[in-house]
C-alpha cells in the first residue's frame, strides 16, 4: 500500500528523532571512556552507528550536546517537582528542585564532571534565563504572595533571586569539577545549605514590605 505524503513525512521524523538519541546516547559513553576534550564526532557517530554527516546534522558541535543533556536534565527534575503533590509550599519547592538536581549530579559524578566541561568549553558560564528560570521565578512570586503586607521592597527580587539561586548550584558544581571521586551526599547537602541561606534572605527581604 502507497503511503501518503504526510505518513513519509512522519516516518523520516521518527527516524530523525530515532538518530538523534542514538547519537545523544553514543556520546555519553564515549565522553565517559574518553573524556570531553579527548572524544571526537567522529568517536561519537561511529558508536552511534550513524554517518558523520548526520552526528553533525543533530549536534553541529560537541558542547551541542552538553547543551541537549543540561536541558534534558533539568526539565526532567523540574517535571518531577511540579508534580509531587505533598510538596505544597512554594519555597519547599524551589529547595526540592535544587535538591533533585544535585542528587541527579552525584549519582553519576564522571558524567556530570564531562558535561560540565563540555558547556564550560562551548559557552563559558551559561546564561539563567531560561524556560526554567521564568518559572522559579513564579513559584517564587507565589511566594511573595503567601506573605501578609503591602507587597515586596523592590530587593526582593525574583528573578535577580533565580539567578543567584543558580550560581550558587553552578558554584557548587565548579568548586568539585576537578574532583574525581564521588561526592557521595556531600554535594547534595552543600547545595541544600547554599539554596536555604539565599531563599531565607529572599523571604527576609520580602517581609520588609
Amino acid at each position: 500500500m502507497r503511503q501518503t505524503e504526510g505518513e513519509t513525512q512522519d516516518g523520516r521524523t521518527r527516524n530523525a528523532q530515532a538518530n538523534r538519541e542514538r547519537v545523544y546516547a553514543a556520546a555519553i559513553k564515549v565522553f565517559a571512556s574518553r573524556g570531553y576534550d579527548a572524544a571526537t564526532m567522529d568517536e561519537i557517530a561511529a558508536e552511534a552507528g550513524v554517518a558523520r554527516r548526520t552526528a553533525f546534522n543533530h549536534f553541529p558541535a560537541k558542547s551541542d550536546i552538553a547543551t541537549e543533556w543540561a536541558v534534558r536534565g533539568g526539565e526532567s527534575v523540574f517535571a518531577l517537582v511540579r508534580d509531587v503533590d505533598s510538596i505544597t509550599s512554594p519555597a519547599d519547592r524551589v529547595r526540592a528542585y535544587f535538591h533533585e538536581l544535585a542528587l541527579m549530579a552525584e549519582r553519576d559524578w564522571d558524567e556530570t564532571r564531562q558535561m560540565t566541561t563540555g558547556l564550560l568549553r562551548g559557552h563559558g558560564v551559561p546564561p539563567h534565563r531560561s524556560r526554567l528560570s521564568v518559572e522559579l521565578r513564579d513559584w517564587l512570586h507565589d511566594c511573595l504572595r503567601e506573605r501578609p503586607g503591602d507587597g515586596p521592597t523592590p530587593s526582593a527580587d525574583p528573578a535577580l533571586t533565580v539567578d543567584v539561586l543558580y550560581d550558587v548550584f553552578q558554584g557548587a558544581v565548579m568548586r568539585r569539577l576537578s574532583q574525581e571521586a564521588a561526592p557521595h551526599g556531600a554535594f547534595t547537602a552543600e547545595v541544600d545549605a547554599a539554596i536555604a541561606l539565599v531563599l531565607a534572605g529572599f523571604a527576609s527581604d520580602a517581609g520588609h514590605a
